[in-house]
């Protein structure tokens, strides 16, 4: 089965629209149906300069995540010293 031109321009508008209107509770869904597709493709061709803004916002989120996951291990490093 295929998904056709206009129904991925649709979710790629859907996509905007959660992502510009901040719509949190749509998020979950939205990054479900971009993921079915990822993981449907071996791989895609893509232009450079989108392949660099991807690469770019990949390890934005990389950073953040090592950072939360960090602070965290600091967190509970710093809880079990109180609790002696």
């Amino acid at each position: 089965m295929k998904l056709t031109q206009d129904e991925l321009s649709h979710l790629i508008f859907l996509s905007g629209v959660v992502r510009d209107g901040n719509k949190r509770g749509l998020m979950a869904e939205t990054i479900e149906c971009l993921t079915y597709i990822a993981k449907s493709v071996p791989e895609v061709d893509l232009p450079e300069g989108v392949i660099e803004q991807i690469h770019n916002l990949i390890d934005k989120v990389e950073e953040v995540l090592r950072h939360e996951n960090d602070r965290l291990h600091e967190i509970r490093h710093n809880l079990k010293r109180t609790d002696r």
